[in-house]
């Protein structure tokens, strides 16, 4: 849900996500102004507070205790952005934004704004999405579990379990629990597969009578080298088949071991049927893994519609024949023809992938990104792939573009950085507390490869009223296109009730409320270390400015402030 409010020269725009709540500012005329305070009422639980950040005004606060945070009120947000991640599903809020101007140590207010949202709920009808927390490395983690590290046999039931999981888990296991008993069926797809209770809940469905199948990736894909040097360096497989025999799926599950031996069947779906029909799907990149769940950032999206979920029961089907991969490929082209065109067709389009080695798609996904107005939005657990990186490379002057990359990607990988409004930003954590006011943080240790950003999204154009949202098991990489199996679904408003304008705009406010929560987190990260991952210059944090200077960069012709600013609070 969006909305937006003005007065006396103050500008505010909300974003309401499920859990999180972005706000944009603008003002004016920004002299004197010292940062905003923000109030929030929750009309369903009575009460009011003012929103609290971790900064302080050095003569106001000199020593702040480690993990301490404090009133906006008094020790103000300097940003013209801000995210409110602590709301709840389906609450009404309202947001009062005072710009606070006079001194550091007695505030006054220049203009107050009020906006009112709901946030969304996560499951409409139409389309369910789920992210889970993605940070145990977060200030937030450390200060209600300090020092929590779980081990292999913690109980999902606990506290910091559920808080890390936030819904996501307890979603796929309720999806199964739909497939009530004799005439109901699930038919699923997945690469790695050894979290007990997903897995439990998959036996239970088959307890209750419901036809259950499975395409598992069954493929020992070692590297040439490991294999020359009699190493094993890939254990997904083997994996998956030791906790089948466990929960006692076997009997369930065709394995994908179809040439190509590199190639992973990648995909992360499951099919609802009732009655031999195809009635809803859940994807997304969870895999069936503790540290998908637990631990690096996903989500699952589940929708409500027979279209859609019949396209992934022919692809399911597909998958469970011997067909290779150069079989898949020909197959795709034929039975998945896509429209490359852009802006992408107004539908909930599916592309399944392996394709022809000389497919486009996958820069068609790049000019489809590179054709948004307004901002662009992206994540890349594996870096980024060189289409995407040309079109970055171009300038776009109006157009915010943003990357979200697990990690710093290598010389051979690094992303143009030549145009301004590109901001990048790389999974981190706060390990050796570089900051007295900020705990040192750990992460959950379930995740070895990819620690912090898995999720595999496109943004275009937002906040927008034609918002297209890209999102699914494939890393937009060669390898998701042309080898491996996988699943994107490409999300614009059209007619069907999958795909209806207000359907897509609420799937695009949780999709950027969640990402941005995320981009967020790993820029403090960064600046908080010393370091700007976009121009390398290191800049100190540690304290509010106490003067009006802080707000000159968001009004200078050109920076990329400036044009966040705009765009952030519905002025762009």
């Amino acid at each position: 849900m969006r909305a937006s409010a003005a007065a006396n020269g103050l500008t505010v725009h909300a974003v309401a996500g499920t859990y999180t709540v972005l706000l944009g500012f603008d003002l004016a005329d920004p002299a004197g102004c010292l940062g905003f305070g923000i109030r929030r009422t929750d009309h369903d639980e009575g009460e009011t507070r003012w929103l609290r950040g971790m900064k302080t005004f050095e003569s106001v606060v000199p020593n702040p205790p480690p993990g301490s945070d404090y009133s906006t009120r008094t020790e103000p947000i300097q940003s013209f952005q801000w995210g409110d991640y602590t709301a709840k599903p389906g609450h009404h809020y309202s947001y009062d934004v005072s710009a606070l101007s006079g001194q550091p140590s007695a505030l006054v207010v220049l203009a107050t704004v009020t906006v009112e949202v709901t946030a969304e709920d996560e499951d409409d009808g139409i389309h369910g999405i789920w992210f889970n927390r993605g940070v145990a490395g977060s200030q937030a983690f450390e200060k209600r579990f300090p020092g929590f590290t779980p081990g292999p046999d913690v109980d999902e039931a606990d506290a910091a379990m559920v808080w890390l999981s936030r819904g996501l888990g307890e979603a796929f296991t309720g999806f199964c629990a739909e497939a009530l008993g004799p005439g109901w069926a699930l038919r699923g797809a997945f690469y790695e597969f050894t979290w007990g209770t997903g897995l439990t809940a998959l036996a239970a469905a088959r307890d209750r009578g419901a036809d259950v199948a499975l395409v598992i990736h069954g493929r020992d894909s070692d590297s040439a080298a490991a294999t020359e040097a009699g190493e094993d360096d890939d254990t997904t497989a083997a994996d998956a088949r030791e906790a089948a025999q466990k929960y006692g799926l076997t009997d369930l599950i065709t394995w994908r071991t179809a040439p190509n031996k590199s190639a992973l069947m990648h995909d992360k779906f499951l099919v609802l049927l009732h009655h031999g029909s195809p009635v809803a799907v859940w994807t997304g990149s969870t895999n069936l893994t503790r540290g998908a769940v637990f631990g690096h950032s996903n989500v699952g999206h589940l929708i409500r519609d027979t279209t859609v979920a019949r396209d992934f029961l022919h692809e399911w089907q597909r998958l469970q024949t011997p067909d290779t991969t150069a079989q898949l490929r020909t197959l795709h082209e034929s039975e998945n023809a896509v429209a490359e065109q852009v802006p992408a067709t107004r539908k909930v389009g599916r592309v399944f992938s392996p394709r022809a080695t000389n497919s486009t798609v996958l820069q068609w996904y790049s000019d489809v990104f590179a054709d948004a107005g307004q901002s662009a939005h992206i994540t890349g657990a594996f870096g980024l792939n060189e289409v995407f990186r040309d079109k970055l490379g171009v300038a776009e002057p109006s157009v915010v573009r943003t990357v979200l990359l697990d990690k710093v990607p290598p010389a051979s990988g690094r992303i143009p950085l030549t145009d301004p409004n590109v901001r990048l930003s790389t999974g981190s954590h706060l390990a050796a507390g570089p900051l007295d006011q900020w705990a040192a943080e750990h992460l959950t240790g379930f995740n070895t490869h990819v620690k912090y950003i898995h999720t595999k999204i496109i943004l275009i154009d937002p906040l927008t009223d034609d918002p297209t949202v890209l999102t699914g098991s494939a890393n937009y990489s060669g390898a998701s296109t042309t080898s491996n199996e996988e699943n994107t679904v490409v999300i614009r408003g059209g007619s069907s009730r999958a795909a209806g304008r207000a359907a897509v705009r609420r799937v695009a406010d949780i999709y950027l409320t969640e990402y941005h929560r995320l981009f967020m987190h790993s820029v403090f990260r960064a600046w908080a270390q010393g370091r700007s991952i976009n121009d390398g210059q290191r800049r100190s944090i540690g304290y509010l400015e106490e003067t009006d200077g802080w707000t000159a960069r968001y009004y200078r012709d050109g920076a990329w402030e400036a044009l966040q600013r705009k765009v952030f609070s519905g002025q762009g």
